[in-house]
């Protein structure tokens, strides 16, 4: 009997003490699951904008999170736009989901064809619909796809484009290269001379070269509507080709073709030359931008200078160079006091693709001061043309006897630099 109370009693001293122990346990060093919320980012195995020949393929994706979870995170696709219809032109999953303990997971998005002829169909797909739970943030991919439906001789020409790096706002916003340019696709004659057709709607251009086009040598080029002109931004672009049973995405990609702030009339980037020959088609890429037609900047230019206003006249020479005279008379007669006697035109060397000219040393001018023939003026110069403006700036120095009046003025804060704009 004895050794049994003893029992229960041991047995009963262990409870309470066990009791007494949970009562005070702070937990410290016990494990606890923190619940996070991860960045949520699709990346794309292809380019946002898409256009291709109605066919059987597969564009896949990929969707991660920056830390993994005790739950699944799942992710929502949806059609935002166009006219091809889900399941039948195209198949998407509706959802897909990154499993708990990983971080990331894949699927396709897939075009299919059909025997039907059709007009070309589109559909844009957000993949990433914000909605996403468990995420903090969510970096989500609209991805468009222009699906023809063509006949054997008809040739499909795409043409995106892409910012050749990530230019932002004010705000330190991502601006879309769609907003940032808006570009044409043209389709002219080899060389370029005459517009034929032209593509323009609000994102990238499509066009189709109809097979019973005639045969001829064909060009391809961009240029710009409309442009964000006040933010210097250089434009990637890309050309695609496609021809039923023949031609499957045939890409041409073209890069800093392009610059914002050239937005204007004269200026474009001829991509390609494609010589059509029955249903059969060959490339040649070209990847040149326009060249200035100095024809265009022959004239009176007027501004002004340290010393006043100014005027320069340009002219054509018999070699098809541009001359310029005029430069720097408002000094010479206003500031330094002399009486020009001979003034010649000098040769401009302009790079017709920059607009970036050089003059080099010329006999310029004969001056006289007080009566007393001066010894000869030469010139020398650089500047640039801008054909949007039509303007000159223009930095030029006079060399009289070898010497340089640039490094006699500097000392003095003052320099030989006009801006002049073509009337």
């Amino acid at each position: 009997m004895k050794n049994k109370f003893i029992k229960i009693s041991f047995s009963f001293l262990t409870l309470l003490l066990m009791f007494s122990c949970a009562e005070n346990d702070d937990y410290t060093n016990d494990s606890v699951l923190s619940v996070s919320s991860p960045a949520l980012t699709v990346s794309l195995g292809f380019s946002n904008s898409q256009t291709l020949v109605e066919q059987e393929v597969s564009y896949d994706f990929t969707v991660s999170i920056s830390e993994t979870q005790s739950a699944d995170v799942v992710v929502f696709l949806e059609q935002t736009d166009g006219t091809a219809t889900a399941g039948e032109d195209f198949t998407m999953p509706s959802s897909l989901t990154i499993k708990k303990g990983t971080l990331s997971a894949s699927d396709v998005i897939s075009i299919h064809a059909d025997e039907l002829i059709e007009d070309t169909e589109t559909v844009t797909i957000q993949i990433g619909s914000g909605n996403e739970s468990n995420v903090s943030g969510v970096s989500n991919q609209t991805v468009s796809f222009e699906i023809a439906n063509l006949t054997a001789g008809d040739l499909v020409v795409g043409m995106s484009w892409s910012a050749s790096s990530t230019v932002t706002d004010n705000y330190g916003n991502e601006i879309d290269a769609y907003d940032l340019a808006d570009l044409r696709l043209l389709l002219t004659d080899s060389p370029y001379t005459t517009v034929y057709e032209s593509a323009d709607g609000a994102g990238a251009e499509t066009y189709v070269l109809s097979g019973n086009a005639p045969d001829a040598e064909y060009s391809f080029v961009a240029d710009f509507y409309a442009a964000m002109t006040e933010i210097p931004a250089d434009i990637d672009i890309t050309l695609t080709f496609n021809q039923v049973g023949t031609i499957n995405g045939q890409t041409h990609s073209f890069v800093a073709a392009l610059n914002t702030a050239d937005s204007c009339a004269d200026l474009n980037y001829v991509m390609a030359k494609v010589t059509k020959t029955g249903n059969s088609y060959s490339f040649e890429e070209v990847g040149e931008k326009s060249a200035i037609d100095l024809n265009l900047y022959v004239g009176t230019w007027t501004g002004s200078d340290m010393w006043g206003s100014t005027e320069v006249t340009t002219t054509l020479n018999a070699d098809g160079k541009l001359e310029i005279t005029g430069v720097g008379v408002t000094f010479m007669n206003d500031g330094w006091g002399e009486i020009i006697t001979e003034q010649m035109n000098v040769v401009m060397d302009v790079n017709a693709s920059t607009g970036e000219f050089s003059i080099s040393e010329q006999y310029y001018m004969t001056t006289t001061y007080k009566g007393d023939v001066q010894p000869v003026y030469n010139l020398l110069g650089t500047g640039t043309i801008d054909p949007c403006t039509k303007t000159m700036d223009l930095v030029y120095d006079f060399i009289q006897a070898g010497t340089s009046y640039t490094d006699w003025l500097t000392q003095y804060g003052y320099v030989f630099h006009e801006i002049n704009v073509l009337n």
